[in-house]
């Protein structure tokens, strides 16, 4: 007697694997997924110092604003100690309880001239401006201040660092702009190479996209098969490049830019960690929509052919 076999559902061991409908060609995809990992890198690295820019200049604004100098015109070095005490009284009057003030000796008001006279000595009958140091929250009342010292007749100059301050967000609010400009251009960059990709594959797979067509497949399911693809792809190139980039980063965060736009602590790289994955997934949404627009745009030009 013959026994029947059971044909219908094939083994584990012999059931192939499933197959994309769009299969990868690998030298096309490590050379795709190359320059998009070069382009995240770069990228990563302008959104990182854009950030560490931007929280640069919070530090160094915060330390201006609640700090100020004022500056005494010493009339003769005989007449120092005599003015000097009489602008601390007047500060001492003026200023919250607080406030810590700090009077510079002749010799540290010396040094802060010496980027503009050199380390030559300074002969001993030359009046160096005197100059205290206010450590303050609160603003000094300049006009107050100014009136009270004239009517001792004290000749200062009082700096609240507010035009440094500003010049200062000026410049930072530049480099930004700039760090913000480039990642929309390589943005751009990412678009243009999605789209050859997307138009280069839809000539490379023509003979896979007719069977689909004729198996009654519309331009939308097909691309979509590319805008998953291209999503993938942007994915993993942005994830590798923005991974290589805070690498980068933290290995300069241990050396002199620890202080400046380097990370300070755990906070800063948490913080720059989720912003770079926003970058990564921002990647591969423009490497899909870019697929999609290009891929409904070629089938179709190729339909109003056929």
């Amino acid at each position: 007697m013959i026994e029947a076999t059971d044909i219908s559902a094939p083994t584990p061991a012999k059931m192939a694997a499933p197959q994309t409908l769009l299969p990868a060609r690998p030298e096309q995809g490590r050379a795709l997924l190359t320059v998009l990992v070069v382009m995240a890198f770069l990228a990563a690295l302008a959104l990182l110092f854009a950030r560490g820019a931007d929280r640069l200049s919070d530090r160094w604004t915060a330390q201006l604003s609640s700090s100020s100098t004022v500056q005494i015109l010493i009339m003769t070095e005989a007449e120092r100690f005599a003015q000097m005490s009489a602008a601390q009284d007047i500060l001492i009057r003026a200023l919250p309880n607080d406030a810590r003030m700090t009077s510079l000796s002749r010799a540290e008001s010396a040094r802060l001239l010496r980027p503009w006279l050199g380390d030559t000595g300074l002969p001993d009958d030359l009046p160096v401006p005197g100059v205290i140091r206010i450590d303050s929250e609160v603003r000094l009342p300049a006009e107050s201040l100014e009136t009270q010292f004239e009517a001792a007749g004290l000749r200062t100059v009082i700096d609240d660092h507010s035009r440094f301050s500003g010049q200062l967000k000026r410049t930072v609010g530049r480099l930004v702009l700039f760090g913000i400009v480039l990642l929309g251009l390589i943005g751009l960059a990412a678009t243009a190479v999605s789209m050859f990709a997307t138009r280069a594959g839809l000539a490379a797979q023509r003979d896979i996209i007719h069977v689909l067509v004729q198996a009654g497949a519309t331009d939308g399911f097909i691309a979509r098969l590319f805008v998953t693809q291209a999503a993938r792809r942007g994915f993993i190139g942005a994830g590798i490049g923005a991974a290589m980039a805070a690498v980068l980063w933290f290995l300069i965060s241990l050396g002199p830019a620890r202080g400046s736009v380097g990370w300070r602590g755990l906070t800063d790289g948490a913080l720059d960690g989720v912003a770079l994955i926003c970058l990564a997934i921002l990647f591969a949404l423009i490497c899909a929509s870019s697929a999609g627009w290009a891929a409904m745009r070629q089938l179709a030009y190729e339909r109003r052919r056929a």
